[in-house]
């Protein structure tokens, strides 16, 4: 095979596994808008904090679940795991029940830790305060946490031996639980909030069970047995766990942050004009009861285009890089790695920009109803303003971090990460008192950006592995035509009326599709060839023997 093929052959696999992921994904966050559209019409951002003290208490499981189970975790877990596979099937189911034992040894620690914790909380506090509500809701998801980090191991499990639908359905199962609690169990039960919370937390619990067990008959058609000889894996678990903590900041930096953001907002929240206690009652709260809620509902937005662009072509990405860096083929590795971040910026800086101008629009439409009211949706919409300005860097993280990975480079994005978590705090504290919870959202934003560019400063400085010059120029051209686009689309909004759904819907379609052609055109006429070959790719899908017939029958 030549080189230009061999090329074209990289290029082929990672885009049509980047449409393969996101398409996956697009689905999985369509049907998570349709839940958090339902649970906004149902509890809104609930006076009194409920809504606030809810999802607080779900995020932790939630993010724990990111770290061990779909984040560092797997990424760890399916290298050793193949190769064990490829050896000896016998010893890779041995190392699968290692691997969940301890998860569910370790976690079920954690948990009961966390139980006697929350025992504390809704016992020493008043049954009105937010500290007794988050405690009593914590207390019913904690035991998700187990059981959803073990569904994770399994689902990359069955993905190593080649079986992709069960883990790509996982997603929905939550999705799909949880719109049935919130649209069916909850409202026919009760009318109180704060018991419509319980019912849900039920739910989220019972779809965490279900999302474990239900791999079981798959495992067992690959002849699957527990197996407890765990000494003759004592190796392989070692190398799984070896490097785990420093990679826990790369990877989910991201996470760390809005959760920290989330912990800042319920911390710094209270009614109107109420001084802080615990600060000598010398200034008021910075924010008021819905602040943790409106970051859930932005992030849902902002989380679309990072899981369609940055996740997607980063898992398309990664077995490429790591199989180049395998082979010592630094060459092939840096093509493909500016190819992937070209591709990225391509999409990420636009989409971006584009959640910026529909700021308003999106919560407007997805959100505002029953009892999601005109402030909430204001509030969101201020919030998915500000990260709507870090899209860029919430999309390219994914992809930079995996590169340094695949040579071996944990510790940079470990101690860059430490960094943007420090200073997402030190941020988010200082701008809570100017901008409520807005600058929460502008923090989490700059800590990212800055994560970005140190790293990949960093690793075109010491690897030098990449094509720096076209990434730039590639940057250059997406601002510009960007630019370009936004004054378009910003005008041919003013123009149109906004005041019903029905026009959110008109503002939506037609600024999308005109933004998308302007950006395509004015990219494409500064030189961009990334739309080209994408369109080569999934549309010009003429091989070459039908070529040569077309050419011999002229």
């Amino acid at each position: 095979m030549s080189v230009s093929d061999s090329k074209q052959v990289r290029r082929k696999k990672m885009l049509h596994g980047t449409l393969i992921v996101g398409i996956g994904t697009l689905l999985s966050r369509l049907l998570g808008m349709f839940r958090d559209t339902a649970t906004a019409a149902i509890l809104g951002m609930s006076v009194g904090g409920i809504m606030d003290s809810f999802v607080l208490a779900f995020r932790l499981p939630d993010i724990a679940r990111r770290l061990f189970g779909d984040g560092t975790l797997s990424i760890s877990f399916i290298p050793v795991f193949s190769k064990v596979w490829q050896q000896d099937q016998k010893k890779a189911w041995s190392l699968l029940s290692a691997m969940l034992t301890f998860v569910f040894l370790f976690l079920t620690g954690f948990v009961v830790l966390g139980e006697v914790l929350c025992g504390i909380g809704f016992t020493f506090f008043h049954p009105d305060s937010k500290v007794y509500l988050a405690s009593h809701f914590l207390a019913l998801l904690l035991p998700y946490l187990i059981f959803i980090c073990m569904a994770a191991i399994t689902s990359a499990t069955l993905q190593t031996l080649g079986h992709f639908s069960l883990p790509a359905a996982i997603p929905s199962i939550l999705n799909i639980i949880w719109l049935v609690g919130i649209l069916l169990i909850a409202p026919c039960v009760t009318n109180d909030p704060a018991t419509q919370c319980y019912l849900l937390t039920l739910c989220i619990l019972a779809a965490g069970i279900i999302q474990f067990f239900i791999h079981f008959p798959f495992l067992r058609a690959y002849h699957f047995r527990f197996d407890l000889s765990f000494l003759k894996v004592a190796a392989e678990i070692r190398q799984i766990f070896r490097g785990l903590f420093p990679q826990l900041f790369g990877l989910m930096s991201i996470q760390l942050n809005i959760l920290s953001a989330s912990g800042i907002a319920w911390l710094f929240t209270g009614a109107p004009e109420e001084t802080i206690r615990w600060l000598g009652h010398a200034v008021t709260f910075p924010m008021y009861s819905g602040a943790v809620s409106a970051i859930y509902y932005s992030e849902r937005l902002y989380e679309f285009p990072q899981g369609l662009i940055g996740l997607a072509i980063a898992t398309a990405i990664y077995p490429l890089l790591s199989q180049h860096a395998a082979q010592k083929n630094f060459a092939a590795l840096g093509e493909d790695l500016s190819l992937g971040l070209r591709i990225q910026f391509m999409f990420s800086i636009p989409a971006g920009v584009g959640l910026m101008l529909m700021s308003e629009k999106l919560p407007h439409l997805l959100f505002q109803r029953g009892a999601f009211t005109p402030n909430d949706m204001a509030r969101t919409a201020d919030l998915v303003f500000w990260f709507g300005s870090g899209v860029w860097a919430f999309c390219s993280l994914p992809i930079v971090i995996r590169a340094f990975y695949v040579l071996g480079d944990i510790w940079n994005p470990f101690r860059v990460g430490l960094i943007s978590c420090v200073l997402n705090i030190v941020l988010g504290l200082i701008l809570i008192w100017p901008m409520a919870e807005q600058g929460l959202a502008l923090a989490a934003s700059i800590a990212a950006g800055s994560q970005t560019l140190i790293l990949f400063l960093i690793f075109v400085k010491k690897y030098r592995q990449i094509d720096f010059k076209s990434i730039i120029v590639g940057i250059i051209r997406s601002c510009f035509a960007t630019f370009v686009m936004a004054l378009i689309v910003a005008a041919i909004m003013k123009m149109l009326p906004g005041e019903s759904s029905a026009d959110d819907v008109i503002h939506l379609l037609l600024g999308g599709f005109v933004g998308i052609f302007v950006f395509t055109v004015v990219y494409r006429f500064l030189g961009g060839r990334e739309p080209e070959i994408i369109v080569q790719e999934y549309i010009k899908k003429k091989t070459p023997q039908k070529i040569n017939r077309k050419r011999k029958q002229k």
